[in-house]
């Protein structure tokens, strides 16, 4: 309502709803409550948020207790595998060394066997030539012994030769014939017949002077070779191979009893005929020394 000056009257003018009021009061009670509504939410989320991170560090403790606990045992694992490793190579090592030495030993047992049935077999053939002899043993016409790791057979000078001679006598070669038609029944087997006389000295006379040119032996050495050979001729007659059959002569110079009395001197004139060993009966010999080539059958 208005105020007019002329009728003295005074007149209110009516003013409107204020709405703009209202509606700024509205707005900002309405930004209050949001706001108020958004700090609630956020100090709830900050709440919840410190409670997960609370829960999340008791979690993480343990987890990186146990992630440690879990790189130290890949570090242990890793050292055992590496010492496994190393273990299995030197096993292995081991174990084809074994190998080696097991087929080493295969071959030495071979070999072994091999010289086990050569020795049996020389041990079937000294039984059976001691078989054959036996009854020349039995009437002393021979003697048999084992020399130097060697089966000898030894017959006396006395029963063979004459007293310096090399001449047989009749009963002398009746008795090698006899031993050479035992010892043809071995073809394989070789021999050494060896002379061997007593240290008197029967290449000079009475007064001592030398001999004079004969036919006589001009010493031991040369009595003992010319014996051998005698008996090694009459061998090769009865029937033995001259390639297994080998002469020679030790004079007095390999007694088996002593000069100085007559029945040691007696032992010591005497004819050996030892048992020669076998080739594969022998020790191998170096690989640098080539095995010189037997020359052609004629």
């Amino acid at each position: 309502m208005a105020n007019r000056a002329d009728s003295g009257v005074t007149v209110q003018k009516t003013r409107g709803f204020p709405w703009r009021l209202w509606f700024f009061a509205l707005l900002m009670t309405a930004g209050t409550g949001a706001g108020g509504y958004f700090a609630w939410k956020y100090h709830g989320d900050a709440d919840t948020s410190s409670t997960a991170w609370a829960k999340c560090t008791l979690k993480q403790a343990p987890l990186e207790k146990s992630t440690a606990d879990a790189t130290a045992r890949a570090a242990t694992c890793d050292t055992a595998l590496s010492a496994s490793t190393q273990k299995s190579q030197q096993l292995e090592g081991q174990i084809n060394e074994f190998s080696k030495n097991l087929n080493a030993s295969k071959d030495e047992l071979e070999k072994l066997r091999a010289q086990k049935a050569e020795a049996d077999k020389r041990m079937a053939a000294i039984d059976d030539i001691q078989k054959q002899f036996a009854k020349m043993i039995d009437t002393g016409q021979l003697k048999i012994s084992a020399r130097r790791g060697e089966l000898v057979i030894s017959l006396p000078s006395e029963v063979l030769f004459p007293s310096g001679s090399a001449e047989l006598s009749k009963t002398g070669e009746y008795a090698v014939v006899e031993v050479g038609a035992v010892l043809k029944k071995f073809p394989d087997r070789r021999y050494l017949v060896v002379g061997h006389t007593d240290n008197m000295d029967f290449a000079k006379t009475k007064a001592g002077a030398p001999a004079v040119a004969t036919c006589a032996p001009a010493d031991n050495w040369q009595l003992s070779t010319e014996r051998a050979l005698t008996v090694t001729r009459v061998l090769v007659t009865a029937g033995m191979d001259p390639k297994n059959v080998i002469a020679a002569g030790a004079g007095d110079h390999d007694p088996v009893a002593s000069n100085a009395n007559a029945d040691g001197r007696a032992k010591n004139r005497r004819i050996e005929i030892a048992l020669l060993p076998a080739i594969n009966e022998l020790p191998p010999l170096p690989a640098s020394l080539a095995e010189e080539a037997a020359p052609p059958a004629k």
